[in-house]
């Protein structure tokens, strides 16, 4: 495998968080308003982020991503929810000192999220933040040279990641895709019972990111708190469940106004449709969705994708995972693989396993071998389950897994795959995974055509597929 892809990382939010109020991307990797800040973690950081789930360090930015040779990176934007920090706690110099502390965004990206009241605004800063060093030229600490470039289509893709060679520079190229996490990022949310959003500014809003230079390849059409565009699923844990409140609009079906915004999304004239990622979405929004491509849409191929995603299992394995509809359930796993989409699995430990798993206990032991050693078998599990449903169902079996980290997106990762840096490393006991699994379990596939090498399946869960899907859907 040449590099690596991650489908779902939040690269900028960070940098872009301590950038403000210049709102400047440094190109002195040196700055901590650079997105090439290097800030792997330190032993406390480890054992911060062990017992409390915080992460202090950065997951995704660029050094990290170029030192851990992921060439395909699909950069979220999200426009941080006012929601976060008009909260139970009230406001004041300790709570946004301990929001801080949660977040590590920076005093005054809070003090601007509490104070925001249009999230378009923020997501265009944040997408011309990304822009201002796309296709710089970096020097990082190995004395080799990086730069990222924004990918316009499925071809330029290809020319950023063959430039080293075609122009014999000495340049590590990463070629990044534009995604965005929810869409109140279109000007919904704020005060969704006092001050509903203005139905002609989202639309408008809508048309101007679908003509972007660097058209978002999909859109997560709900996060956290409510949008007015459909329910969301639970999804806060810890500190930050216990300060906030999700359950207004939580677990609802669409809305009249999300029904108009999605069939904008969808619409492909001048092939500027923006795809549907259902991560987050409540259970009933999915269900509706999955009817509107049976009926509306069906006979336009629209893939479905899970950005950042977890299984819940069936009877026969569901004890290993977590029981939350946050995670997907068989059958929208099955038609995910019909529509040819994508899964991304989440690196995020909360979520990918059941509370108190014998593997995850192993998962937080000192000898690093056997930490990455079970941390890899909670994620094979997650491969394996969507295998072996597809399987049965006379599907191909490997061809939706990949990579969807959230690195940086407020998660709880795995032990010793703490950053971007460690997928060389996360490739390498995956391949343990799958050979121990053709050796141990070779009648578990009855398709013939899925018992393929453990080498190919480890090079697309880590980017063929990613880059297949690009090919075929971001022209």
């Amino acid at each position: 495998m040449k590099y690596f892809a991650d489908i779902h990382s939040h690269p900028t939010m960070k940098s872009y968080g301590h950038s403000f109020p210049s709102k400047e991307n440094s190109q002195n990797p040196l700055s901590n308003s650079s997105i090439w800040y290097y800030d792997p973690p330190n032993l406390f950081e480890k054992l911060i982020d062990l017992l409390g789930g915080i992460v202090k360090y950065r997951q995704s930015n660029f050094s990290a991503i170029g030192f851990g040779n992921t060439g395909i990176v699909f950069a979220s934007l999200y426009p941080m929810e006012r929601s976060f920090f008009d909260n139970k706690l009230k406001t004041g110099d300790f709570n946004d000192m301990l929001l801080n502390f949660i977040t590590s965004v920076g005093k005054s990206r809070i003090d601007y999220i509490q104070s925001i009241t249009d999230y378009f605004i923020d997501l265009e800063n944040e997408y011309n933040y990304l822009k201002q060093l796309d296709g710089k030229t970096v020097t990082l600490a190995d004395r080799a040279n990086y730069q990222y470039t924004l990918a316009k289509s499925a071809s330029h893709l290809d020319a950023i990641l063959n430039q080293d060679a075609i122009n014999n520079k000495k340049v590590s190229s990463i070629a990044v895709f534009i995604t965005i996490e929810g869409a109140h990022a279109f000007g919904t949310g704020i005060k969704p019972k006092t001050n509903p959003a203005d139905p002609k500014q989202v639309l408008a809003n809508v048309d101007k990111v679908k003509n972007w230079e660097h058209r978002p390849v999909f859109i997560t059409l709900t996060h956290h708190f409510y949008n007015e565009l459909c329910g969301h699923a639970k999804s806060l844990t810890g500190i930050v469940k216990k300060a906030t409140d999700q359950s207004y609009g939580m677990n609802e079906g669409f809305t009249p106004l999300g029904l108009v915004v999605l069939e904008k999304l969808l619409d492909n004239s001048n092939n500027k449709r923006i795809l549907i990622d259902i991560k987050h979405m409540s259970r009933k929004s999915r269900l509706e969705y999955f009817k509107l491509l049976e009926t509306k849409y069906k006979n336009e191929n629209i893939p479905i994708i899970v950005s950042h995603g977890a299984v819940i299992g069936n009877e026969k394995d569901k004890h290993l995972f977590l029981q939350e509809d946050i995670n997907f359930y068989d059958d929208e796993i099955i038609k995910i693989a019909e529509t040819n989409g994508l899964f991304g699995i989440q690196l995020d430990e909360r979520r990918i396993v059941a509370p108190g798993d014998k593997e995850l206990k192993k998962s937080h032991g000192m000898e690093r071998r056997k930490v990455l050693f079970h941390s890899s078998v909670l994620i094979w599990r997650q491969i394996q389950h969507i295998a072996e449903l597809l399987d049965s169902k006379g599907l191909f079996a490997w061809g939706i897994q990949s990579l969807g980290s959230d690195f940086d997106g407020m998660i709880n990762p795995l032990n010793g795959y703490w950053t971007v840096e460690n997928y060389p490393t996360l490739s390498d006991y995956l391949l343990i995974q799958a050979h121990n699994y053709r050796k141990d379990f070779p009648n578990n596939l009855t398709q013939s055509h899925n018992r393929i090498d453990p080498e190919e399946i480890v090079d697309r869960i880590m980017g063929v597929n990613t880059y297949q899907f690009i090919q075929k859907q971001y022209r």
